[in-house]
């Protein structure tokens, strides 16, 4: 019988403890970097004569997950079909993938052991459990690992309350920091850099609730009036402008970097985009101030607008002008603006200070938190807040658009 061997890095201790203790079904909640991914793949050697299953929760997670598990299984794979994601191996085993973007497709199969990677960001995680996942099981009386780092309080969560009853679960938890091969100094600067629910979700592994999310709000919404240009002069002022849209409002926030807190705003609606612009132009022009506006809908036009009335107008991420907010750039806005304000790093205006304690977060199945008023309030100052805070705290050259 031909030996299988695969080289493996040796576990550390919080690997080895999961390990030991696994049973026929675990719920493996870690922090980032902690080294699921590694521990699972020994999961899946042990199993290596069976057939097996790995589910993401998309596709182009797949695709990361795959060239990973080809490298560290190439020495024994007989037969790699990249196209539907199967590895199979020196002993008659195999490794099918999948996309949980689809759970229906491994309908059918059998397997001895499944891995769900990043079990938090799968879609109807129950569903595709019960549903799909599980009845593969059955035949060879398979078990199963769920994988992930926390997302709010979804189905990831109800899983892991779940496993705590039943004698053929164990649920296991790990911190970015019971990996040795982490510097203790990188986790001291993200517990002093991220917002404390971030911070516990992402590198404690805890499950946070969702709801209001910034926090510190009475410690620095403490100005109560506005400056004059000649209290900051000589100093970097930077402007966030959230333009209004149906019945919200514009909001130009100004902040000081020498200072470190909010100089100046302007908050209106029901104004024509035309006197809009002017009231904008005016203000920043007296203050001398740079401005990221949001991109967003109405304000691509307006920015074209604003730079050709020489407004020196500021990059995003993407490099263009103006900040373009989504899915997967609201998230850092918000979460830069929670740092600064948690860590007492942003004084704000005292009128502020309901807007950000309504402000909430939500765990959505896409793995995306989504930041948002409560139904009926506004969020127009939090959106400008958070991008005056961007623009004075942007490790990025602040490259200027202007005529």
């Amino acid at each position: 019988m031909t030996e299988i061997t695969i080289r493996m890095p040796a576990p550390h201790q919080g690997q080895r403890h999961y390990l030991r203790n696994a049973k026929r079904f675990n719920v493996l909640c870690c922090g980032r970097r902690w080294g699921k991914n590694v521990v699972e793949h020994r999961r899946i050697s042990s199993n290596i004569k069976y057939p097996c299953a790995w589910y993401a929760p998309t596709y182009r997670m797949l695709a990361e997950d795959w060239r990973e598990l080809v490298h560290r299984f190439a020495p024994i794979i007989t037969r790699k079909n990249e196209s539907e994601h199967r590895l199979e191996f020196i002993g008659g085993g195999h490794l099918d993938m999948w996309s949980l973007d689809n759970p229906d497709s491994s309908r059918g199969r059998k397997y001895k052991h499944a891995v769900i990677n990043e079990a938090a960001m799968v879609k109807n995680l129950s569903d595709a459990w019960n549903m799909v996942i599980r009845p593969t099981l059955a035949d060879l009386r398979g078990g199963a690992d769920f994988v992930s780092t926390p997302k709010g309080l979804n189905d990831f969560y109800a899983l892991w309350q779940a496993a705590d009853d039943d004698p053929d679960w164990t649920r296991l938890h790990y911190k970015t920091g019971d990996n040795p091969h982490i510097p203790p100094e990188e986790i001291d600067v993200m517990r002093a850099s991220l917002p404390e629910r971030v911070y516990q979700q992402e590198i404690d592994a805890l499950f946070v609730e969702d709801g209001a999310y910034f926090q510190n709000v009475t410690e620095v919404a403490i100005i109560g009036e506005k400056d004059e240009p000649k209290d900051h002069a000589g100093h970097f002022l930077t402007a966030g402008l959230d333009w209004a849209l149906s019945n919200d409002y514009t909001v130009l926030t100004i902040s000081c970097r020498e200072c470190n807190q909010v100089v100046w705003w302007d908050r209106f609606n029901q104004i024509d985009y035309t006197y809009q612009r002017l009231r904008i132009i005016e203000s920043l022009k007296r203050w001398k101030a740079s401005v990221l506006p949001e991109r967003n809908s109405i304000g691509e036009p307006n920015i074209e607008l604003l730079i050709q009335a020489g407004v020196k107008v500021l990059k995003g991420p993407d490099g263009k002008p103006g900040f373009n907010t989504s899915a997967t750039t609201k998230p850092a806005l918000i979460q830069r603006l929670a740092a600064g304000l948690e860590h007492d790093e942003y004084l704000v205006p005292l009128e502020y200070a309901d807007e950000l304690r309504s402000y909430e977060v939500q765990s959505m199945a896409s793995g995306h938190p989504k930041f948002s008023a409560p139904d009926g309030l506004h969020d127009d100052r939090v959106i400008s807040l958070a991008l005056s805070w961007w623009a004075i705290t942007s490790a990025m050259p602040l490259i200027l658009f202007e005529v």
